[in-house]
């Protein structure tokens, strides 16, 4: 039993560190396509909490994408798209690298508590 919720939190984990390189490489190709749908989906001064929750929901699936979009924005189309291509080159290495960072002690606590 144990194995299995070690497992499903792995799996969320990694699922959740590759969605937002995902969005960063969605903002990558077509930024004003998602720009307009990430304005869309959100509101500007959320009053309530049924406001408040489609905005969680797309910074929590387009929220790095739309942060360095929003970063990038005042350089010219070729620069930014480089800046994004950069981003997305060292975002991967660093979320690789902090995945195993987690995972690689929580495998080591299962071992030492279960064995």
């Amino acid at each position: 039993m144990g194995a299995e919720i070690l497992d499903f939190i792995k799996v969320l984990l990694g699922c959740l560190l590759a969605l937002q390189g995902v969005s960063i490489f969605v903002f990558l190709i077509s930024e004003w396509i998602m720009v307009d749908f990430y304005r869309l989906g959100t509101f500007e001064n959320p009053e309530s909490i049924f406001d408040r929750i489609p905005d969680l929901c797309m910074k929590f699936i387009l929220g790095m994408g739309y942060y360095f979009y929003n970063k990038y924005r005042k350089y010219n189309w070729f620069i930014r798209k480089l800046l994004m291509l950069i981003t997305l080159i060292v975002y991967s290495f660093l979320a690789i690298i902090l995945y195993y960072l987690i995972t690689i002690p929580m495998d080591n606590i299962y071992n030492i508590l279960f064995s």
